[in-house]
């Protein structure tokens, strides 16, 4: 018997006693080939009060992944979860109650769980509360409230939050006018791989072909933004209900 299935083997066990902790990391090693033998593992786990259990529980009904879709179900789950502390579950608490996904809409309860959220640092809560912030729904708008939580996320490594951040500054929207710092966080979005910000520093680049120049390196430049842009997958800008972990 290998050393790497003693683990595996030992975690089987425990779960099969009834440790809640065993029963979500054997869930999490099913999860990556088989999400659907995960699923009665992590269920197991969430009703002996296993939080980070019951959020990705929560996920996978929320989404229909490896379990039919159930997003009432999901609400109820990460309700749990949020009321422990769990800054994945109160993000995405957040995005069912803005989305009207198992509850009815209400963009207000929205603002309230992602700012929960906000306040333990989590990036995606901090990008939905600040667009939120920005469109005044649920909350009175505040841009100067909305570009601080867009600062904190872009700060994180937050694609969507830089590449809003680069708009606020570019726009004069919540703060100064700022080209400089607009463009710095414009290139770290799309070096990043969010798709919004390639296609504007590609549309920026071929704008931007000096009169005196043939273009021929300028062009090659926007092309190349652009076909990155194009090869990246749809991403809004909306941070969305994020996977746990």
């Amino acid at each position: 018997m290998s050393k790497l299935a003693m683990p595996t083997l030992w975690t089987r066990m425990k779960a099969e006693l009834g440790d809640s902790d065993a029963q979500y990391q054997l869930a999490e090693a099913l999860r990556a080939t088989d999400v659907a033998a995960s699923v009665p593992w992590y269920r197991r786990a969430a009703r002996q009060g296993h939080a980070a259990a019951q959020t990705m529980l929560a996920f996978l009904l929320a989404n229909g992944i490896g379990v039919p879709p159930d997003p009432r179900r999901a609400v109820s789950w990460y309700r749990r979860a949020a009321a422990k502390g769990d800054v994945g579950a109160q993000n995405n608490l957040g995005y069912m109650h803005e989305h009207g996904a198992g509850v009815p809409c209400n963009p207000a309860k929205a603002a309230l769980w992602y700012r929960l959220a906000a306040l333990q640092q989590s990036a995606a809560a901090q990008v939905n509360l600040a667009l939120l912030l920005l469109d005044g729904r649920g909350v009175d708008r505040d841009e100067a409230e909305a570009v601080h939580w867009l600062r904190a996320a872009a700060g994180q490594g937050h694609p969507a939050a830089q590449y809003r951040l680069a708009l606020c500054l570019r726009e004069g929207v919540g703060i100064g006018r700022d080209p400089a710092e607009a463009a710095l966080w414009m290139q770290a979005a799309a070096a990043a791989g969010d798709r919004d910000a390639l296609a504007a520093l590609a549309d920026l680049r071929a704008d931007a072909v000096p009169a005196a120049d043939d273009g021929e390196g300028w062009e090659e430049e926007a092309i190349g933004w652009q076909h990155q842009a194009e090869r990246r997958p749809m991403q809004g800008a909306h941070a969305g209900a994020m996977p746990p972990g």
